[in-house]
């Protein structure tokens, strides 16, 4: 193997190991690390924290950037996991508090359907039944499977990941029953009404594909964990939830160095030996923790002599999964007055998932978004007698690639227009007579922020061949480098991109253990 020369008068510190990137991956596992008591060094590009959880000012309105809402939180009485990761940290309660969202969703259809879901199992499954009282016997088999599903995921848990897969097939049959099913094959087992189908389905762009695409595992264990824990935001937007955690990081020795641009991983004899920043600042360490893509971490951060084809080949194999398209809008009325009724709002031009995910690979006015309503569970978000409202599609990243720069923006304001007039044809006929601020976000928006391959927010497609079980893991392709984010693990969203931080951070303390590094 080839050694990667440097000047040994740049070399500025040496550490146990070094996290790439402070997005939600990266400080996932810097926080599990100092809780283990590691010494780490967290680089991160930009002058703050968070990656994706962040906010931005336009006007008097302060935006949030990316988040509705967190699954896996719970209440003082039933808290979740990622809730009690936060406590040990001691981010809650004393540095950050949550508040509780009321509902599940609501969901509004272009021909006038228009109902609102409850969270927890009781009242989800209650209101089910009372719209659909043909499909009882199916809708109780549905979360009969639900409940299963989650037990098996307590299970996993409980392993520390390490079982087999027998083990799982006798003890939890459901999670491998579902693994290799997507999401419309799960559903044959247990509904007839599509429309039925379509409510239960909401959540598909949580995850970025439609049910016929959508990994069932993926989707039901989403699901699950809603209705057991319920949803939550943090107040003080996203980027409160970060800042915290780099409090506390730093609180336990962990040390942050912002403006520091990795720009490659230092390989001797065949292992990680540092980093060195686009400065030309190295820092030396045996292990190194990467929140950055894969495929940009493997071919742009590595010398490519010691990366096997077979690694090559895996980071390539699976799709890049979609970008959003946001257009975020203050209103000088109340959420109220606008008929806005709950947080999560999925407007839906038809009830055919599969062809609304069609359009988002057109440039086109989307069939199906999300209003996101953060005056609804968080008043003091805006300004008094105001409110705050995100209209959120998925849009594949690749479209944009091309788009001349005298047609980029009168084409995102003809796509956010439409957007806009959907609401106007579904929830508020006079929404636009109170805009005061509009500012509308692309996949070119995603990828200049994050750097993510085509702006991609939820990394590679969670479809059959790519679920939880087959995804990317955190082991790197030589000794010594971790991947961790989105694109490993459980896949996109903000409780199991932290998962796979602190998944990545495990797995490199297993392997100092064993003396693998």
């Amino acid at each position: 193997m080839d050694v990667i020369n440097y000047d040994e008068s740049r070399v500025i510190s040496t550490f146990p190991v070094i996290v790439i990137g402070a997005g939600l991956g990266g400080l996932g596992a810097a926080c599990q690390l100092i809780l283990r008591g590691e010494k780490v060094l967290l680089l991160e590009k930009h002058n703050v924290p968070g990656g994706f959880a962040t906010s931005f000012v336009r006007g008097r309105f302060e935006f949030e950037g990316a988040l509705h809402e967190l699954s896996d939180i719970g209440t003082e009485h039933n808290r979740g996991s990622l809730y009690r990761f936060l406590e040990r940290l001691g981010v809650v309660p004393e540095k950050l508090k949550f508040t509780q969202v009321p509902e599940f969703y609501r969901s509004v259809f272009s021909d006038g359907f228009d109902v609102t879901i409850p969270l927890g199992l009781e009242g989800y499954t209650e209101k089910m039944i009372e719209l659909f009282p043909s499909e009882k016997q199916g809708i109780e088999k549905f979360i009969a499977m639900c409940k299963a599903v989650l037990e098996g995921i307590k299970y996993i848990a409980s392993k520390g990941g390490k079982f087999s897969p027998a083990e799982m097939l006798k003890e939890h049959p459901w999670i491998p029953r579902i693994s290799g099913l997507t999401l419309s094959e799960l559903y044959k087992k247990f509904f007839k009404d599509e429309k039925l189908k379509a409510l239960i389905s909401q959540l598909w762009g949580y995850i970025g594909l439609p049910p016929d695409r959508t990994n069932a595992y993926t989707y039901i264990a989403m699901l699950i964990f809603y209705l057991e824990w319920g949803a939550a935001y943090p107040i003080g937007r996203s980027h409160s939830l970060t800042t915290a955690m780099i409090e506390s990081f730093e609180e336990r020795g962990g040390e942050i160095r912002y403006n520091s641009l990795v720009d490659q991983i230092l390989v001797k004899d065949g292992k990680v030996s540092g980093v060195k920043l686009l400065n030309g600042d190295i820092y030396l360490s045996k292990a190194v923790i990467s929140n950055v893509n894969p495929i940009c971490t493997t071919m742009k951060m590595l010398p490519q002599e010691d990366v096997p084809d077979s690694y090559k080949k895996k980071i390539f194999a699976p799709e890049i999964g979609p970008s959003g398209f946001s257009v975020y809008i203050g209103l000088n009325a109340s959420y109220k007055e606008l008929g806005f009724t709950a947080h999560e709002t999925f407007i839906n031009d038809l009830y055919d998932a599969n062809k609304a995910f069609e359009n988002f690979t057109k440039l086109e006015t989307p069939k199906y978004m999300v209003a996101a309503c953060y005056n609804h569970i968080y008043e003091e978000i805006s300004p008094p007698g105001t409110t705050q409202i995100v209209l959120t599609t998925l849009q594949m990243g690749k479209l944009w690639q091309n788009i001349a720069p005298d047609q980029y923006f009168n084409l995102k304001d003809k796509i956010a227009d439409g957007m806009v007039s959907l609401v106007e044809n579904t929830i508020c006929p006079e929404f636009r007579d109170y805009i005061e601020v509009a500012e509308a976000a692309t996949p070119l928006t995603y990828y200049r922020y994050s750097k993510n391959l085509e702006g991609a927010i939820y990394g590679t497609t969670q479809d059959v061949t790519n679920g939880p079980l087959l995804r990317l893991k955190s082991r790197g392709p030589i000794p010594g480098l971790y991947q961790v984010g989105a694109w490993t693990n459980f896949g996109g969203g903000f409780s199991t991109t932290i998962l796979s931080g602190r998944i990545g951070a495990g797995v490199y303390l297993s392997d100092k253990i064993k003396g693998r590094i």
